[in-house]
């Protein structure tokens, strides 16, 4: 393709051949450990759900619980990115992922000795709600040093959310239900089980994974710094205004989900979760062809048809009333969004200084935690002033001007200026410390050098004393 950031053949078919090959050992134990939490965090949100409804059937007492859920990406979301920006990742994962497997196996005795509250439950949510804006920020942080070249983030990251998407969608609901009904703690077990796998596979991960380039700060320094550096970069203002709309719409769309497939579309409750099912399928597909979307078309091309493809998946289905149609319009969302995430995802670290990354990543996390709320009130307002299918219309036309914007603003030119920008930025830092350690170790020659000088001389000083001695 000419021009835009496109590909000549020869470099795609290069690119293709390796976007087969493995991305390494390192990789591979990183991808099994986040598969393994993933899965657990599917069976939990399940099973917590599940057990919040024997305990009450007070809608605000739900509602609640969800809010919590929020909670703590909106209050730890930026503190969390100071934390993994100023230690090792790896083992903040460690200890995080250890905090979260306590918390699951005390609630594990707590339903097996009939002790469960529905404050237990509150205090549950609230504590692994916090583990998770430290875990998830700092596994994400980690994928560029453990993939290494730069150039397959896309794959790596397609990996990894098509991984979180088999296990968090497909495996763990219908597993945590099944195991539930047999026996509550049962399902608990199961996600102890999964954490703890988490927390072994990122022990044998080996190497550091302390962020480079930065000193340690205070908190309030430290959150201002990444502030700055996202509001001063024009590609990450541009993105992470898409994020919000993107973010606001979705979130509209899916407020009133339920009742739209069953008072519009007519699907009953027996099938209502297949429906969801053909969303998760396009974004399972989504995840595994990004990377191929980005090399064919350019990153910035995919985000801006990415987001366009949603905002024309979702008007498919808000203009019918069949469920099938409905059903391609919500697997085509699906597929976009899952595109948009990779891509965005995979440049934004690439854009991103390592000391910088995980309060980077903190803040887009922030603003689009912030804004669902807002969006799932909105929806519901517009449905009372129109009808079930006006929230996903207006979501439609949101995402169909955010796909615009990102069209002006997210162009092939500019998105490959800036990572030409990034990458010899990372350049000359690994330059800076290489010539750095050559001078420490240059040091430590001359040091070593005039030790045995030292030494020299301290000998054949002794040895004319104890001649001097001698004659005497």
């Amino acid at each position: 393709m000419a021009g835009g950031g496109g590909i000549r053949l020869g470099e795609w078919m290069s690119r293709r051949g390796q976007a087969g090959k493995g991305l390494g050992r390192r990789f591979n134990r990183l991808w099994a450990a986040a598969a393994a939490g993933n899965l657990g965090d599917g069976v939990y949100r399940v099973a917590i759900a599940l057990l919040a409804a024997r305990l009450t059937s007070d809608p605000v007492a739900f509602s609640v619980l969800a809010a919590l859920g929020f909670l703590p990406w909106l209050v730890l979301g930026l503190p969390a990115g100071v934390l993994v920006d100023r230690y090792d990742r790896r083992r903040l994962a460690l200890v995080v992922g250890a905090v979260r497997t306590g918390v699951i196996a005390a609630l594990l005795v707590a339903v097996a000795l009939d002790r469960a509250s529905l404050w237990l439950l509150y205090t549950v949510v609230l504590v692994l709600g916090a583990c998770e804006t430290v875990y998830d920020n700092a596994v994400g942080s980690m994928v560029p040093a453990v993939v290494g070249d730069r150039e397959r983030l896309e794959t790596a990251n397609g990996r990894l959310q098509g991984a979180g998407l088999l296990a968090q969608d497909f495996v763990g609901p219908p597993l945590a239900s099944a195991v539930f009904a047999v026996a509550a703690g049962a399902a608990f077990g199961i996600n102890v089980a999964c954490f703890a796998v988490a927390a072994v596979l990122m022990v044998a991960l080996p190497g550091t994974y302390r962020a480079e380039g930065g000193e340690p700060v205070r908190m309030g320094k430290a959150m201002r710094q990444a502030v700055r550096f996202v509001r001063g970069d024009a590609l990450h203002r541009a993105m992470l205004s898409v994020v919000v709309v993107l973010g606001f719409a979705n979130a509209m769309a899916m407020a009133l989900v339920v009742l739209w497939t069953r008072e519009v579309l007519g699907i009953p409750e027996a099938a209502f979760g297949f429906f969801l099912l053909t969303a998760a399928v396009g974004a399972l597909a989504g995840s595994q062809s990004a990377a191929w979307v980005a090399a064919r078309t350019g990153r910035g091309r995919a985000m801006a048809v990415s987001a366009v493809v949603t905002g024309l998946g979702m008007l498919l289905a808000a203009a019918t009333r069949s469920p099938y149609v409905a059903a391609v319009g919500w697997a085509l969302a699906g597929w976009a969004i899952l595109v948009w995430n990779v891509v965005y995802g995979s440049l934004r670290q690439r854009l991103t200084p390592d000391a910088l990354l995980g309060r980077t990543i903190g803040i887009y996390r922030v603003v689009a935690w912030g804004v669902m709320p807002l969006g799932a009130i909105t929806g519901g307002v517009l449905a009372d002033v129109g009808d079930l299918r006006t929230p996903i219309l207006v979501a439609a036309l949101l995402t169909l001007a955010a796909g615009g914007y990102a069209a002006i603003r997210l162009t092939n030119a500019r998105v490959d200026a800036a990572v030409t920008n990034a990458d010899a930025a990372i350049t000359k830092a690994d330059a800076a410390i290489t010539n750095a350690d050559a001078a420490v170790t240059n040091a430590d020659a001359a040091i070593t050098r005039a030790d045995a000088a030292a030494t020299s001389d301290a000998e054949t000083a002794g040895q004319a004393v104890s001649g001097d001695r001698g004659a005497a």
